[in-house]
This record gives C-alpha cells, sequence and structure tokens, in this order.
C-alpha cells in the first residue's frame, strides 16, 4: 500500500470509528511536541498515526504543518455524534456517484489548505454537510473556495450586510477593491445592467440624450451565500 492510500484509508477509519469528543488543544499540542501520552492519541486517531509512522515524530516541517491542520480539522468535529458522522460518511462512500471516498478527499482538501485556522473553518462546512445544510458537492465546492481565498478576504465578506450589495458592489462601504476578490474567489458574481439611450426632452439646457442602466451589480452567489450562513455565525 503506497503512502497515499495508507492516508486515506487511515483517515477513513478515524472518520468512521474514532471518538472525536477527545480531540482538543492539549491533544494537538502533545502530537506536535511529542509530549507524553502521544502513543495513547496514535492508537485513538489512526491517521495521525499513519502520518508520524513508526518513529513516532514528524519529521519535516511539510507533516508538521499538515498534522496540525488535520488535527484542526477532527477537532471541529468533536461535537458531533459518532454515529451521524459515520452514516453520513457512508453514504458517500458507498455512492458511485462521487468515484472517490470521503477520506480520500478530504486527504486533499485539508493538505490544500492555508493553514489550521482554514482547516477549522472547512470542519465547520463538513459539518453542515453531516446536518445536511450542504450537499456533498457544495461542502467539495466550498472547501475548495476557503482554501482559494485569502483569510483576511474571507473575513470582510462574513462582515458585509445584505444592503452592501447592489449597484457599484461594495462602493457604498469603501471596500471595492474586495469585489474582484470575492468574484474571483467565487463567492459573489457581478452582472451589468442593459443600457438605455433617450432623447432628453429638454436637451437645449442639458444633454441631448439621457443614458440609463449600465452599472455593475455585485451579488452573493448560491454557494457564497450558504457559506455566509454557516461561517459568518461566529462573526
Amino acid at each position: 500500500m503506497d503512502k497515499e492510500n495508507e492516508f486515506e484509508n487511515s483517515l477513513g477509519k478515524t472518520l468512521l470509528e474514532s471518538d472525536l469528543s477527545k480531540v482538543s488543544t492539549e491533544v494537538l499540542e502533545a502530537v506536535l511536541d511529542q509530549h507524553s501520552g502521544v502513543e495513547g492519541i496514535l492508537k485513538d486517531l489512526p491517521v495521525i498515526g499513519a502520518i508520524i509512522g513508526a518513529g513516532k515524530t514528524i519529521l519535516s516541517v511539510q507533516n508538521y504543518l499538515f498534522t496540525k491542520k488535520l488535527l484542526s480539522f477532527l477537532k471541529g468535529l468533536s461535537e458531533v455524534d459518532m454515529e451521524v458522522r459515520k452514516d453520513a460518511v457512508l453514504r458517500i462512500n458507498s455512492s458511485k456517484k462521487y468515484g472517490q471516498s470521503v477520506g480520500s478527499k478530504l486527504l486533499h482538501i485539508i493538505n490544500n489548505a492555508h493553514d489550521h485556522v482554514s482547516s477549522a473553518l472547512i470542519a465547520k462546512l463538513f459539518v453542515a454537510f453531516i446536518e445536511e445544510k450542504l450537499s456533498y458537492q457544495e461542502f467539495c465546492k466550498a472547501s475548495m473556495i476557503i482554501n482559494r481565498i485569502d483569510f483576511y478576504d474571507l473575513e470582510e465578506f462574513l462582515k458585509l450586510p445584505d444592503n452592501a450589495y447592489g449597484q457599484n458592489g461594495t462602493n457604498g462601504i469603501g471596500l471595492e477593491e474586495l469585489d474582484n476578490f470575492l468574484i474571483n474567489a467565487g463567492l459573489c458574481s457581478a452582472e451589468s445592467n442593459s443600457v438605455s439611450v433617450e432623447d432628453q426632452d429638454d436637451w437645449k439646457s442639458s444633454e441631448k440624450y439621457v443614458v440609463k442602466g449600465g452599472e455593475t451589480l455585485i451579488y452573493r452567489t448560491s454557494i457564497g451565500t450558504k457559506i455566509y450562513q454557516i461561517l459568518s455565525i461566529d462573526n
């Protein structure tokens, strides 16, 4: 079995069988700093054991950072009932529609996360999937967006009220430079009003024609709205 398959299988096993309520900040520190009690943690969380290996040490900065992201993700699932979590994972794993296991998909998503803060947000999205607030496809798309956007731009997005959108995007509250980042990430979209040209009644005292429309309208995408609803709760 190659290393990637070992990681995928061990992450799948962790999601299905591990009591994630035990994952805490103390667990994170014990694993990352090689404190006592690590062996028990490796037994309870197979995916961490697969990353650390027989030597019980994190051999590279890359492994250290990935382990931190992974534990942050698992900690975010700590309050989800194990059986509910298991049912959600098995539902996807047993479907021919998706082509890969949940463990495999999550391995790539978490690996691509900017840091442990992003992976914690992805955990909130995964909980939303488990609670059927997001479909599995929406979870995957939302995770891709989190991994694409700068965290500080995401923070600004989560603070924007509904009335920030509309004509000229966020121009009214001085955040117009943010629009392009939100659009590129997939959180927002833009369209322009149609342009109409009409004769001016009193063109001698003003312009001969009146031009209406053409303003750029910024609005949340469907997936952007769901991300906002799920992640803005804590903001």
